[in-house]
């Protein structure tokens, strides 16, 4: 059996306070979703000894305990096995409440199982109150969001389809019909990492624009984002300054797409990371790094750029490219990929990543890959 800590205890007792309110059984909406991934793993080409199989089952839902209450969750079973790999270590997840637990594990696999969303939500005209693990996404570049500094999605990355929860309190509070506040108080690990951040976000004309202050393991930040359409090309800018020690304190992202027809998307980013260095703080650099299997590296660098590119054939398969660039140690990888739809409600996708660079760079080290990965949902 296992032990749950206080504040898991705690929660749990304040939800089945709620719960002893009559609610109608209609009010509970569960869905879910089936993830298998597997890849095979090259040398420039040259078939390696090392393959993995990585199988997800995600249960998502929310009950409204009152008018004014709701209760959302999210339940996974993860299992990944690496035939030809050594023992890999087994974490539990971030953040106070720690709901991530492992089942068991042998010589070259591992199943867990997580409460991966557990947070109270109160909702009425004046503001809106959430309370536990929760979804929480700041930013507004797509390739590589350093505003998203909670859980940034690895960009290029196939075998992390959804963000993971981040144990905060978060208010937000409109101001008018299209402007408002957002307040954040986050634990991000377990030993005291902690992150207090305040947004306002407002539209004027076709662009949408926020600015952000807070404070992240002691580190005080400043950061501005807009996004907005000019004669049809989409731009988004991101900004920042940090107060970190050795390091240069501004990062700056700017990114770029554009539609020429209903078929074709394209885009571009180009970001510099200034609070790069020889002993960067990881969570602002997460989203760029773990790239490659079994963890990877982490070597940021003081620039980077990204492209992508994808086309819709007969509404159901895509075809895309991804590519980022490590400008500092000329570092790159590209991914090409095929998804279909084969129904309304399974996709499958098969693609391939390229390594290039160096022994000593970010990419260069890392193996070439085809994956192959299949999604239902219900």
């Amino acid at each position: 059996m296992i032990k749950m800590k206080t504040p898991v205890k705690i929660l749990f007792i304040f939800i089945l306070f709620f719960l002893a309110s009559p609610v109608h059984a209609d009010n509970l909406r569960l869905n879910g979703r089936y993830f298998l991934a597997s890849g095979r793993t090259f040398d420039r080409f040259i078939l390696q000894s090392s393959s993995f199989t990585e199988m997800n089952l995600r249960l998502n839902g929310s009950y409204a305990l009152n008018p004014d209450w709701k209760l959302e969750f999210a339940y996974q079973v993860d299992h990944t096995y690496y035939p030809w790999y050594g023992r890999l270590p087994v974490s539990g997840s971030e953040g106070i409440l720690d709901l991530s637990w492992p089942i068991d594990s042998g010589a070259n696999w591992r199943a867990t199982h997580a409460l991966d969303r557990l947070s109270l939500n109160y909702r009425n005209d004046d503001f809106t109150l959430d309370i536990g693990r929760q979804r929480i996404a700041w930013g507004t570049t797509l390739t590589m969001s350093f505003m998203d500094m909670f859980h940034p999605v690895r960009p290029g990355n196939p075998f992390v389809p959804e963000q993971p929860g981040t144990d905060a309190v978060r208010v937000q509070i409109p101001d008018g019909m299209v402007s408002g506040y957002d307040f954040i108080y986050a634990w991000l690990d377990n030993d005291g990492t902690g992150a207090v951040a305040a947004k306002y976000h407002t539209v004027h004309g076709d662009f949408e624009s926020g600015l952000s202050v807070g404070q992240i393991d002691g580190n005080n930040f400043v950061a501005l984002d807009t996004s907005g359409d000019v004669h049809d090309i989409g731009i988004r800018i991101e900004s920042q300054w940090i107060d970190v020690e050795k390091n240069e304190p501004f990062r700056f992202a700017l990114e770029s797409d554009y539609a020429p027809n209903n078929h074709t998307y394209l885009s571009g980013e180009i970001f510099y990371n200034g609070p790069g260095g020889e002993k960067p703080i990881e969570y602002l650099l997460s989203g760029l790094s773990g790239l490659g299997i079994g963890g990877g590296v982490s070597y940021p660098a003081r620039w980077y750029a990204a492209t992508s590119c994808s086309y819709i054939s007969g509404g159901l398969t895509t075809f895309g490219v991804i590519g980022l660039f490590n400008l500092t140690d000329d570092s790159w990888f590209s991914d090409y990929s095929v998804s279909h739809s084969i129904s309304d409600s399974s996709d499958l996708r098969i693609g391939f990543q390229h390594y290039e660079g160096g022994m000593i760079s970010e990419y260069g080290n890392l193996p070439d890959m085809i994956y192959v990965i299949s999604t239902s949902y219900f």
